[in-house]
């Protein structure tokens, strides 16, 4: 009984299930940054949907998943890219640019895991 239980208790805590906490986390927040601003960037309004189907998907693991993490990926990876370079054109040393760009930074790096992750686990995707 032990052993089912610690079983149970490991599972929760496999790469998919973080990966797919942490793209929810983020499309929620890319959601509200742009609720915030107004609803002009809806740029972001659409990797923050993207992100929260890529969350989705990654726990039912359909053939789909694969093609829209990758997806969702690459975007975030532009959309970042170009964040950051305009952010680091404007940058002025405030706390509030340090943790945007420390925040942006760590969101193209979830995605280069989640890039990773699919790309070598494609054959569980079915």
């Amino acid at each position: 009984m032990r052993a089912e239980r610690g079983k149970k208790e490991r599972s929760l805590f496999t790469m998919p299930n973080i990966l797919s906490v942490l793209y929810f986390v983020s499309g929620a927040m890319l959601i509200a940054s742009m609720s915030l601003a107004g609803g002009l960037p809806l740029h972001l309004g659409l990797v923050g949907a993207l992100n929260i189907l890529v969350s989705y998907s990654l726990t039912k693991k359909k053939k789909m998943s694969l093609y829209i993490a990758i997806f969702t990926s690459l975007l975030n990876f532009t959309f970042g890219f170009i964040t950051l370079t305009a952010l680091m054109v404007l940058f002025s040393p405030n706390m509030e640019e340090i943790l945007t760009l420390m925040g942006i930074t760590a969101h193209m790096a979830l995605s280069a895991i989640l890039l990773v992750h699919v790309i070598r686990g494609r054959k569980t995707f079915s």
